[in-house]
Formats: structure tokens, C-alpha cells, sequence
């Protein structure tokens, strides 16, 4: 009885194993692309929900400040003063692109110069899209 296998099944199998890893390989790009471009637009828009509140809390205009290296929310008075920073998607990966890199909020909360802003978050072949509105609402097209 013989143990073990022989060279031309151990390459076999690798074969297969070869031809299967090839296969998946670019699935799991785009999914890690999909990924990267989903975590960016729900910290893009956690971010821009606290920049709101804080104006609301603060009852203050707050000025957005939107790009790919940092996202920016400072108070606006007679001095100006960042009250949220945190770093932009470009950390992930992940492009930012706005119709306005800047949107500012009355001390309602309601946005001046954000009527249908739009972001667009791109990584690879992924994109996720953002949309603000009137009311400064902002709205995720998944």
C-alpha cells in the first residue's frame, strides 16, 4: 500500500487552487474598494450630522468645510473658531468629490448654499453618492 502523493497530483491540485485564487482575486478588490467607499460616506456624514447638532446646540452658523485631505467644521462669529476636525477619506483611500467643498449652517441648522450639494465618494470602481439638501439634510444613495 502506498502513502503519500505523487508529484503530478500535488501539481494538480495547485493548478486548481491557482486557477480559483485568479478568480476570486478581482472580486475581492472591488469588494474591498465597496468597502472603503461605504465606511468614507458614513464618516462623511457623521461628520457633517455633529457639525449640524453643534450648530443647533451652540445656536450658532457653523461652516463646513469638505475635502479629501479634512473635514472642517468651525464656528462662525466675530472670531472664527474649528470646533470638529478629523481627517478625510483620503486616509481610506477613497476620493472626494463635492459640488461645494463648502456649506454653511444657520443657527437652525438649516443650510445656506447647500441646496442639492452633492458627494461623491470614489474608490476604484466604487462610489457611494451624498446628497444635502434645502433643509440641510443630508441624504445616502447606497
Amino acid at each position: 500500500m502506498r502513502r503519500g502523493y505523487t508529484l503530478i497530483e500535488l501539481l494538480a491540485i495547485l493548478a486548481i487552487l491557482g486557477t480559483l485564487f485568479a478568480l476570486a482575486l478581482p472580486r475581492t478588490v472591488n469588494w474591498r474598494d465597496r468597502l472603503a467607499a461605504r465606511r468614507a460616506a458614513a464618516e462623511v456624514r457623521a461628520f457633517y450630522a455633529r457639525a449640524r447638532y453643534g450648530a443647533l446646540a451652540r445656536s450658532a452658523r457653523v461652516r463646513i468645510e469638505l475635502s479629501s485631505d479634512s473635514l472642517v467644521a468651525v464656528l462662525e462669529g466675530a472670531v472664527d473658531s474649528v470646533f470638529l476636525h478629523r481627517p478625510g477619506p483620503r486616509y481610506l483611500g477613497v476620493e472626494l468629490e463635492a459640488s461645494r467643498p463648502v456649506v454653511r449652517m444657520d443657527p437652525g441648522g438649516f443650510g445656506w448654499g447647500a441646496a442639492n450639494t452633492k458627494l461623491i465618494l470614489r474608490r476604484g470602481s466604487a462610489a457611494e453618492s451624498l446628497t444635502v439638501s434645502r433643509m440641510g439634510r443630508i441624504k445616502w444613495w447606497p
